[in-house]
């Protein structure tokens, strides 16, 4: 049996749903999806909660909001199938052989990572910096990602057998948005665990406006310092596999840290301003990112993180 693990927060999953039941009503293999709902509004509790009347489906809200990463376990500690198929809220299947592509592949991985697409450019000017970063940076090819397959992980579309998730599990310790795939990704390599990309996308339905961003970027790069503290024995294998850390800490050595301080105190509210224009650059993103990094780079970090 396939588990499919959606956790929701603010989003209507009833299409998504709607097409993975019509998918699986077509296949000869068992399964079933659980939708835990990490109290959402009133107004998509009251969407998401007419699923719960599918007999495929297990649906549950929280009281109270438990994170990205905990929602996550506790479908995994609920779910019955010998796999997992992780989904996030925000996307949307086109594809009407998207569950016979993941069964096919089964017997060839523990982990099978389906990849991440996007849409036509929206009309929104406040929602062209998620899409632009989204498909300059997310959406490769299977082939793109499998030449590295551990910092090409994404955690809203893949597929996992039960007891290999259940020796590793998302790290609670961190919290907010960002980077809990960064950081499951290391553990499956740390674990030697086989993963396979393969072509088989969700498309990203859910993008957050500039500013809104903006702020999950922001704590992104506190959750990404804080895997460094989390896994001190693996730091200079993840300085060396993210791009982000490993410009930054070219940009050290060099000595352009304090420049970096610099940029980040002056000019942050100009990059903001840039970002959330018509015209996003996702240079510049890449710029924010790296004086947000030199603003928070701290003693504990530089002690254990030098070569």
């Amino acid at each position: 049996m396939i588990s499919v693990c959606i956790p929701v927060y603010n989003f209507d999953v009833t299409e998504l749903v709607g097409e993975l039941i019509a998918q699986a009503n077509r296949l000869q293999y068992p399964i079933e999806i659980l939708i835990f709902d990490d109290h959402s509004h009133s107004y998509f509790r009251n969407r998401n909660s007419q699923l719960a009347s599918h007999s495929l489906v297990n649906y549950l809200e929280f009281d109270f909001n438990i994170g990205r990463s905990k929602i996550r376990n506790r479908l995994a500690d609920v779910a019955t199938g010998q796999w997992l198929l992780f989904l996030d809220c925000d996307v949307m299947v086109d594809d009407p052989n998207y569950l016979k592509r993941y069964i096919e592949n089964l017997p060839n991985a523990k982990v099978v990572c389906g990849g991440r697409k996007y849409g036509p450019k929206p009309f929104r000017h406040e929602l062209l910096l998620r899409w632009k970063y989204g498909v300059k940076r997310e959406c490769r090819s299977a082939y793109s990602r499998q030449l590295k397959p551990y910092s090409s992980f994404i955690s809203g579309n893949f597929l996992i057998e039960y007891d290999t998730f259940h020796s590793i599990r998302f790290n609670e310790e961190l919290s907010g948005y960002g980077h809990e795939d960064t950081l499951l990704g290391l553990d499956l390599k740390k674990h030697k665990v086989d993963i396979l990309h393969i072509d088989n996308p969700t498309i990203h339905m859910g993008l957050d406006s500039n500013q809104e961003f903006l702020e999950k970027t922001d704590q992104g790069v506190k959750n990404l310092v804080k895997i460094l503290h989390i896994m001190p024995c693996m730091r200079k294998d993840i300085e060396k596999s993210i791009t982000l850390l490993k410009v930054f800490r070219f940009l050290r050595k060099v000595g352009m840290l304090y420049p970096l301080r610099w940029v980040s105190r002056v000019y942050t509210p100009l990059l903001r301003k840039q970002l959330c224009g018509s015209r996003p650059s996702i240079l510049l993103m890449d710029l924010y990112k790296l004086t947000l990094l030199a603003k928070l780079y701290t003693k504990g970090w530089r002690n254990q993180s030098q070569p």
